[in-house]
């Protein structure tokens, strides 16, 4: 975890941190709790010392016949009792700064603007023409009647929020994976078909658990395990992966790198399942905000050093994906009430959705430097010194929700929808619809 030497070394930009996101986290708090720890631990030593310097001066005098001094023995009995009152205090002001450890927010870059929320995020750039044209009707309602999807009975069968993609849909899906897995291997990142599910002490170094578990699916199941003549019963708590990026970096948890390794570039593909918690009435209808989904994702572990300019190459990345499919996007910058308690640096991708005539969320890119190797234990080593590895996670595309903007962007005046060029390799054909 977070260490509290790091936090008082880096005091002042964390409290400025705190102050720009208008964070409610207990500083003073944790550091009053640090200098109760500490000195506590340094007053046991300290008793023990002293107790162990009494128990030979008590040893001596009985070896030589002599009757141990009464005051001597006394202090001996109140330096038990004060250990004793010591110990008995330390684990409950140990456990409640272990828990702020684990939950205090990485320090914001400075260059991040301030902002209350998301609807203070700064616009950095755009790309496209957007399309204007009346359609007929939503995505939804387009798919629905070239026979595409079906939520009616994804929704009797599974709840709401899920979904069946039917023919030249789930084709048009595998595709646009497939097309983002390709550029980006082209750009030396390793393909990595990661674990669907996590522990939840590996989750705890990956996120901030305690704020982060209400949207994660959780499979407990209890086993039975032979052991020679004997049966034990062990309860399995995993959890459902909320992205591809927790467990490519949860892949290097306390490992330590050879520089020469760094960086290791990894573009992941995955089912990914949400709660969606707190997101009641809010694009209910259609493919856009699922509990399941399949993504591709960059991951980043690299020095120190290096990590802005990984940054800027994958926000890049999602760019370049989104331009070559010829879809209207924007680059925006997540301000300071809207950033991650994990993030450093945050950036959005939205794509054009003409139905809506508004940019939406496709993709995302943040420098989260070393606040999940810290909880990780993901060093490298260079000269003879280990360091933290910075990691950065970076959306290629999600689907379903990265179709919509596809459909509806290429739909034409019969009701078909024309492939993007780049996945006409991978689709087969042309036209959606006929």
């Amino acid at each position: 975890m977070t260490s509290t030497k790091y936090i008082r070394d880096n005091l002042d930009a964390m409290r400025k941190s705190l102050e720009k996101r208008d964070s409610k986290f207990p500083l003073e708090e944790l550091l009053a709790l640090d200098e109760k720890v500490r000195k506590s631990e340094h007053e046991i030593q300290e008793l023990r010392t002293e107790r162990n310097k009494g128990n030979e001066q008590v040893a001596e005098v009985k070896k030589s016949g002599k009757e141990a001094d009464r005051k001597l023995i006394e202090r001996l009995t109140e330096i038990k009792k004060e250990i004793e009152e010591i110990e008995n205090a330390l684990p409950k002001d140990k456990e409640r700064l272990d828990y702020l450890l684990w939950n205090v927010p990485n320090i914001a870059h400075e260059s991040v603007p301030k902002g209350k929320d998301d609807s203070e995020n700064p616009e950095i750039r755009k790309w496209g023409t957007v399309k204007k044209a009346a359609l007929d009707g939503t995505h939804e309602e387009i798919l629905n009647k070239l026979g595409l999807i079906d939520i009616e009975t994804a929704s009797r069968v599974s709840g709401a929020r899920f979904f069946y993609l039917r023919g030249d849909l789930a084709l048009l899906e595998q595709s646009v994976l497939r097309f983002s897995m390709d550029l980006l291997a082209k750009k030396g990142f390793t393909p990595i078909s990661p674990p669907f599910m996590l522990r939840k002490e590996v989750y705890g170094g990956i996120v901030p658990f305690a704020t982060f578990e209400d949207a994660l699916y959780r499979v407990s199941s209890l086993r039975e395990v032979a052991e020679g003549n004997t049966t034990e019963k062990m309860d399995e708590d995993l959890f459902l992966i909320s992205t591809t990026e927790h467990p490519m970096i949860a892949l290097h948890a306390e490992e330590i790198i050879p520089v020469a390794k760094l960086p290791i570039k990894y573009v992941g593909i995955s089912p990914a399942f949400r709660k969606e918690l707190g997101a009641h009435g809010k694009d209910t209808k259609g493919i856009f905000r699922v509990h399941q989904f399949i993504q591709t994702e960059q991951v980043v572990i690299c020095k120190q050093e290096d990590s802005w300019k990984f940054f800027n190459e994958m926000i890049g990345n999602i760019e370049e994906i989104w331009k070559t499919l010829g879809i209207p996007h924007r680059i925006i910058e997540i301000c300071s009430g809207d950033l991650s308690s994990r993030d450093a640096k945050s950036y959005d991708c939205e794509a054009w959705i003409p139905s809506q005539q508004k940019y939406r969320e496709v993709a995302s890119c943040s420098n989260v430097t070393d606040w999940q190797s810290r909880r990780l234990g993901i060093k490298y080593e260079e000269g003879g010194e280990k360091k933290y590895a910075h990691t950065l996670n970076a959306t290629g595309v999600p689907t379903p929700r990265a179709l919509i903007p596809i459909i509806e962007n290429n739909l034409n005046a019969d009701g078909t929808v024309t492939v993007p060029d780049a996945l006409v390799p991978y689709m087969g054909k042309r036209t959606i619809g006929r």
